[in-house]
């Protein structure tokens, strides 16, 4: 254990001096917020003039901050388990090899850094969100809904870094790996619906979007952290009928319904399961994997 303690710290460290690189883990966040407060954000808002500003404020906040949090575990864990392949390239693993510090543990410690490092900066990220939606809108989640999205983060970050661990395992030079931390998170963002509802994107969209596991992921966080929202709408003075409507047609455009797989009908629970089970063959996988590299 001693030796895994040095060695996370120690890619931490080298994660944290880099701030190119940490800059590039956030780039697509910052593009995604930019997004919304510019463009995105006031189609989110549209046509529900007859609903309180600061309601609407309170629901387009958490239908962002859903995505912006998912986005996060994805890129921020692929921004430190990058340090693998600067020292593969620069020869670095070298001094460790030699030394009688068992491989998975070389491993695994750029696997737990990538946790550290993202859940610190992703619970600084939903603190912030907590706090602003409170000081712009005076409205407040609840503890319950802080704790089911502080539970989500963690288990979203052991997904998302087993993920990224993954296909950083085929890589082989610094500049393969700078051009995916570009141009990843992008991809995800439209392929899983967050920068753009997936019903507007069409069946076929939909039908690829239902294989990522972060559409999923979205999907979830988006429900509970639209939860408070939802119910303020109904209470508002509207008929029970029409307002459930009102709820109807917001969770429709916002992308909290759920959409199965390949079109079938399977449950959200379910399929957020079969993403666990990814996560922990694609862990076992890419330990095997990088054994055999750093074996060569």
């Amino acid at each position: 254990m001693y030796e895994i303690t040095n060695l996370t710290l120690r890619s931490i460290k080298i994660f944290i001096r880099d701030k190119t690189a940490v800059f590039f883990s956030f780039l697509s966040i910052i593009i995604l917020l930019a997004l919304y407060f510019l463009f995105i954000g006031k189609s989110y808002g549209s046509g529900l003039d007859f609903i309180d500003p600061k309601l609407v404020s309170f629901l387009v906040t958490s239908q962002m901050m859903g995505g912006v949090l998912v986005i996060n575990t994805l890129t921020l864990s692929l921004g430190v388990v990058g340090n693998f392949i600067g020292d593969m390239e620069q020869r670095r693993l070298d001094a460790f090899l030699v030394t009688p510090v068992k491989r998975y543990k070389i491993i695994l410690s750029y696997y737990f850094s990538a946790i550290i490092v993202t859940l610190f900066f992703s619970f600084i990220m939903w603190l912030v969100t907590i706090l602003y939606v409170y000081v712009n809108t005076g409205y407040f989640y609840g503890i319950g809904i802080i704790l089911k999205v502080s539970g989500l983060l963690v288990f979203y970050t052991f997904i998302s870094t087993s993920i990224m661990i993954f296909i950083i395992s085929f890589l082989k030079s610094v500049n393969a790996f700078g051009t995916l931390s570009g141009v990843l998170g992008t991809f995800v963002g439209f392929a899983s619906g967050i920068y753009m509802p997936l019903v507007q994107l069409g069946s076929v969209v939909q039908k690829v979007a239902s294989v990522i596991p972060f559409t999923h992921m979205t999907i979830l966080l988006k429900r509970i952290m639209l939860e408070v929202p939802y119910e303020t709408v109904l209470k508002q003075n509207f008929g029970d009928t029409e307002a459930q409507q009102v709820v109807d047609d917001i969770a429709v455009y916002y992308g909290t319904n759920e959409i199965g797989l390949f079109g079938l009908d399977v449950n959200l629970t379910v399929l957020l399961s079969l993403c666990s089970l990814l996560a922990v063959g694609v862990l076992i996988l890419t330990t095997y994997r990088i054994s055999k590299r750093m074996g060569k």
